[in-house]
């Protein structure tokens, strides 16, 4: 089947990926570290929403007592989230750029095509 925009999604996962990697690296070693998901958090927001979730009572099983938790728990506790923010978030934004690419084309179907009601 041919689609209207088929290099939209791509287009889209493309550019959601360069601008994870610059909120999350370039946020690095600094003190407005802690606050990179928040760039990112609206963009794939069910998605991060569940992971925030899951996270946070993960966090609070794992680790009864946060002050006294050792800080290697904390970065890779980053790390994981920035993995899932800038790997899930990829694939969901090209999921979402193919399915508008879809209605689009069922909305504007080519003229050649023969329109299914």
């Amino acid at each position: 089947m041919r689609r209207r925009l088929p290099k939209l999604a791509r287009w889209f996962a493309g550019i959601y990926l360069v601008y994870g990697l610059l909120v999350f690296f370039g946020s690095l070693g600094g003190e407005g570290h802690r606050w990179w998901p928040i760039m990112l958090y609206p963009v794939i927001w069910p998605l991060s929403a569940l992971y925030e979730a899951l996270s946070s009572v993960c966090l609070d099983w794992l680790i009864p007592d946060a002050k006294s938790a050792a800080s290697w728990i904390w970065t890779f506790n980053d790390y994981v989230a920035g993995t899932f923010y800038i790997v899930v978030g990829t694939i969901w934004v090209w999921c979402l750029g193919r399915v508008f690419s879809i209605v689009v084309t069922r909305i504007f179907p080519f003229r050649d095509d023969k329109v299914l009601a």
